[in-house]
């Protein structure tokens, strides 16, 4: 379980805080009716839905991250009339894919989500365990960042490159966070809660607080 709200608050951070020079885009709102539904939503197969109001410039909209067995991806759509429309896949990926998804409104509390099969899917509202901090990810200039849990071998993720990532922290957790400079571009260090923190481009830290990690690179043209 903490697994699969990790993966899926990367990508919702990854959605909301990307760091490109894309111009901004338009909010294609045009509606009286209020959306309602934020938060994390399961459905019977195990299958994870985050659905989060995005409100970063040039990335207004709604931050709606997709977890399963086959699928760790997402990106911001926009409402329209009483839906939530649009591809979960970022225009940064380079793999040229799509996944349009269309989601509703359902009952008292939960949302349905029609894939791009056309097959509806049914999620209720998830609990959550208790938070006692709260990692954030992120890059300054151009490059990738990944991570992995103590035991685990870090890598980076080539079909899904990450710029932020975010991680809720349900107890005291060991972390291996590392960072790969686009091309063009060099690492130059890490930063901790806006403090330098290391050179190193891979490094393990144990956290049981919220911590703001940014790594940094610098154009080398």
């Amino acid at each position: 379980m903490k697994k699969v709200i990790n993966v899926i608050l990367c990508i919702a951070v990854a959605m909301t805080l990307i760091s490109c020079s894309s111009s901004p885009k338009e909010d294609t709102n045009s509606t009286d009716f209020v959306w309602t539904r934020e938060g994390y939503f399961e459905d019977g197969d195990g299958d994870t839905l985050m659905i989060y109001k995005s409100e970063t410039e040039g990335y207004e909209g709604w931050s709606v991250g997709l977890y399963n067995e086959e699928l760790a991806i997402g990106w911001i759509i926009q409402q329209e009339g009483i839906t939530l429309h649009g591809d979960l896949i970022s225009e940064y990926d380079e793999s040229g894919g799509h996944y349009v998804v269309t989601i509703s409104e359902e009952g008292e509390d939960g949302v349905m989500m029609v894939d791009p099969d056309g097959v509806e899917h049914h999620f209720k509202p998830m609990e959550l365990p208790e938070i006692i901090g709260t990692v954030f990810i992120n890059i300054d200039g151009m490059g990738e960042i990944t991570y992995a849990y103590e035991g685990e071998e870090i890598k980076f993720d080539d079909e899904y490159p990450f710029q932020s990532s975010v991680i809720n922290l349900m107890e005291p957790t060991t972390l291996t966070i590392g960072a790969r400079a686009a091309e063009d571009y060099k690492f130059v260090k890490w930063t901790l809660n806006g403090e330098d923190y290391t050179s190193e481009e891979i490094f393990t830290v144990e956290l049981s607080s919220d911590a703001d990690f940014v790594a940094v690179f610098e154009y080398v043209g």
